[in-house]
């Protein structure tokens, strides 16, 4: 079958059969041998201290971790990790995103019956199309469907470089349900990229793009910066015109 990278999913039933016993004897005492070499060097080393930080440097960082009064997170555009005050941090993610007009909160078996539904409208929809599809496509939906999933889980990312600061919303789908079909979309789309007329490979190739263009001295560049675009996007309009573009 096909080796397909970016929709290759595990197949969790399967399980290489036994080298020849020559092979396994060798491993098996090669395994032996690393847990004993390990507990040796757990004996030896059970009362040195192998930190490479000074006591003082460690107990600081103790206490951060048990001060309930602050949170140590990670920020934007990876500028490094912020210390925020707790309340403050918790009411900006209710304020900002979780208690607005586009959330609604779902008790545990709405949110049950919700998942229930849509996997089977995922299936029903994998079926009616299985003939449009290649074999590999075929099997990633089939081992992915079958795996556990997890709900997707909400976090935000402060955006320490505005003023006031603000918070950058992210819905981490790894691993659930609703990944299936992004993750089969995306290999898909990576196909039609280079065919989209504003379509710019990477930054390189922008600022070569930049330097070859020949534009007036008095003439200023200037970047913008769409604020919840995709949230912003009728679905119906989108699919329209990504059937027009098709």
């Amino acid at each position: 079958m096909q080796y397909v990278k970016q929709i290759y999913v595990k197949n969790s039933n399967w399980h290489p059969p036994p080298a020849p016993i020559a092979i396994e004897n060798k491993t098996t005492e090669f395994k032996k041998a690393l847990k004993k070499r390990h507990s040796c060097l757990t004996t030896k080393c059970k009362r040195t201290n192998l930190s490479n930080l000074w006591p003082i440097q460690a107990q600081a960082l103790r206490l951060l971790k048990r001060n309930k009064n602050i949170i140590i997170k990670p920020t934007d555009t990876n500028l490094g990790p912020a210390v925020m005050d707790t309340n403050d941090s918790i009411n900006q993610i209710l304020k900002e995103r979780l208690l607005s007009n586009t959330n609604k909160q779902l008790m545990p078996t709405e949110m049950q019956n919700a998942m229930t539904d849509l996997k089977a409208t995922l299936t029903s929809i994998i079926h009616s199309n299985s003939s449009k599809v290649s074999q590999p496509e075929l099997t990633f939906f089939k081992r992915s469907l079958t795996n556990h999933f997890r709900l997707p889980i909400f976090y935000g990312l402060t955006k320490v470089h505005k003023n006031p600061t603000s918070l950058r919303p992210v819905v981490s789908t790894t691993n659930s349900l609703l990944a299936i079909f992004p993750t089969w979309l995306d290999y898909k789309m990576k196909e039609l990229l280079p065919h989209v007329k504003s379509y710019i490979k990477n930054s390189t190739k922008v600022i070569k793009d930049l330097k070859d263009l020949c534009i007036p001295p008095n003439a200023k560049l200037f970047s913008d910066d769409a604020v919840l675009m995709y949230t912003y996007i009728d679905t119906a309009s989108g699919i329209q015109a990504m059937s027009d573009f098709l």
